[in-house]
């Protein structure tokens, strides 16, 4: 009995630092302004469910989710940001490419 909480407190942990890294793999590697937000929002993702298991490890998981659902309303709140500044970005430059953005200085 222990030795599957041991495999399953593995799983979740390996879990979410695998959502973690593919998000952040995605974020770096990815020119299109689009996949880089959803490679956001997968890391985002990764670390709420890293906070929720962390929070059952040390058995206080109501703190844990109520971190996580505030978490969650800024991730709203930046993904709503950032997909207002994909529309602009998209009606200057369609191809939504990051590398053309140091164009819009002033």
């Amino acid at each position: 009995m222990k030795a599957d909480i041991v495999r399953l407190d593995v799983l979740n942990t390996s879990l979410a630092v695998l959502l973690f890294l593919v998000g952040l793999f995605c974020l770096l590697t990815r020119r299109n302004v689009i996949k880089q937000v959803i490679g956001l929002k997968i890391m985002l993702q990764g670390a709420a469910l890293g906070l929720i298991h962390a929070g059952n490890l040390r058995g206080e998981t109501r703190f844990a989710e109520t971190m996580v659902i505030s978490a969650l309303i800024v991730e709203a709140v930046v993904i709503a940001i950032a997909l207002a500044l994909i529309v602009n970005i998209f009606r200057h430059y369609p191809s939504g490419d990051v590398d053309h953005l140091d164009w819009l200085r002033g």
